[in-house]
């Protein structure tokens, strides 16, 4: 008999509804990165600063749900 390549999670709607508002947060942050990527040629001195904030949001969009998000959750399960 084969076992379900996926098997299905036991999750309370509230944490799948914080982890619906985490995604959409860390893709708004990803979208405001890229944003800050492309006005960071056109904003004269100010340039190294909007490059590296685009950077940082970038960097903070990818490390919400991938280390953020599952520490939170670990420490609340234990």
């Amino acid at each position: 008999m084969s076992q379900p390549v996926v098997e299905s999670r036991d999750e309370d709607s509230v944490e799948a509804a914080g982890n619906a508002v985490a995604t959409f947060f860390a893709f708004v942050l990803f979208l405001g990165g890229l944003a800050l990527f492309a006005i960071s040629f056109d904003v004269g001195d100010a340039a190294p600063w909007t490059f590296t904030g685009g950077i940082l949001a970038i960097g903070l969009a990818f490390a919400l749900p991938t280390t953020i998000l599952p520490a939170i959750e670990d420490r609340q399960g234990s």
